[in-house]
């Protein structure tokens, strides 16, 4: 062939011929390619709690209840007849003047026992005797103007909340009896300078509690 530029040529032109076949196949995508592999792996187990919210109720910590009177004790059950004296006093008991006022003497007093009657949570402080009409008076919140609430004894309605009474006790004891505080809605009852008054006290300590001093068994007739 080193004589023959013919056949020189000819083995030039098949050579460029089979290269550009070559790279027209490549172009088409006629020759097979390897596609880059796909992998699907399962989801590996999470230690961490799932983003969504919880259906789970939340816990909220405890909120301190404030306590409550013991149904099962006779004195608030209007089963006994008491004296309610203030802890605070030297002496002197609870009672109600000629004209129904509540007030304070250092005596015994014919009106110086009360009946507590629960109803619905609070109770009425009821007289222990009976009145001319064959019922006992009940203890009342009496507005007075400018001057402090004060108590006076009325017919028992149990519709009327100025009648209503919370009893609460304190946790504390005198003489190994149970003592309470006694308010009517926000006014709580204390000792003043002119007797006993309702007074709201707001963020301020309370200034007078009581004792009730078991007198015996309440003779009031039974309500149907």
């Amino acid at each position: 062939m080193k004589g023959n530029p013919v056949l020189r040529n000819l083995g030039m032109i098949t050579a460029v011929a089979a290269l550009a076949l070559t790279q027209q196949a490549c172009a088409n995508g006629t020759s097979p390619q390897t596609a880059p592999e796909t992998t699907t792996s399962a989801a590996s187990p999470s230690l961490s709690p799932s983003p969504e919210k919880s259906t789970e109720p939340t816990t909220k910590a405890p909120t301190s209840k404030p306590p409550k009177a013991d149904p099962k004790d006779p004195i608030l059950a209007g089963k006994r007849q008491v004296v309610i004296a203030p802890v605070e006093s030297f002496e002197g008991i609870v009672v109600l003047d000629e004209q129904g006022n509540l007030g304070m003497t250092d005596g015994e007093a014919d009106r110086g026992l009360f009946v507590f009657t629960p109803h619905n949570g609070k109770f009425q402080i009821k007289t222990a005797k009976v009145g001319t009409g064959g019922e006992p008076d009940c203890l009342s919140v009496k507005t007075n103007g400018s001057q402090p609430l004060t108590a006076v004894a009325v017919a028992c309605d149990t519709s009327k909340a100025e009648q209503l009474f919370d009893v609460v006790p304190t946790g504390k004891k005198d003489n190994n009896r149970p003592v309470y505080t006694i308010a009517n809605r926000d006014a709580l009852l204390r000792t003043s300078s002119s007797g006993l008054i309702f007074e709201e006290l707001g963020d301020g300590p309370v200034i007078t509690t009581f004792v009730l001093v078991d007198n015996g068994k309440s003779t009031l007739p039974a309500l149907d």
